[in-house]
């Protein structure tokens, strides 16, 4: 578990700086981490060259994952789990171009 023991480290700067900003905004909740993703991936569509705010969509995520109690430790180790169970499935290509395990 590589990443995920690094990220439940307390000190990380990804764990102390959701606490911050947790603590700090009025809401973090999903309603406004999801509009604020909407708006990241629109400048990701347009910005291919900037990583920067896929990014800022992770960052949003683990800010609605923390106002509903899980810790940046709890998601990465969960993160971990689903990676490692998604490199022992096979996947089939859907009509509508999408993919689901099989």
């Amino acid at each position: 578990m590589g990443y995920a023991r690094d990220a439940m480290d307390k000190d990380s700067v990804i764990h102390r700086s959701v606490e911050l900003l947790h603590g700090t905004f009025e809401r973090t909740d999903l309603e406004v981490e999801w509009r604020k993703i909407e708006q990241k991936l629109e400048e990701a569509s347009y910005s291919r060259g900037d990583v920067r705010p896929l990014v800022d969509c992770i960052f949003s995520l683990l800010l609605a994952a923390r106002s509903r109690g899980y810790s940046v430790g709890a998601v990465m180790k969960e993160l971990e789990a689903v990676a490692s169970r998604n490199l022992e499935r096979r996947w089939k290509k859907m009509p509508d171009g999408t993919y689901r395990a099989t």
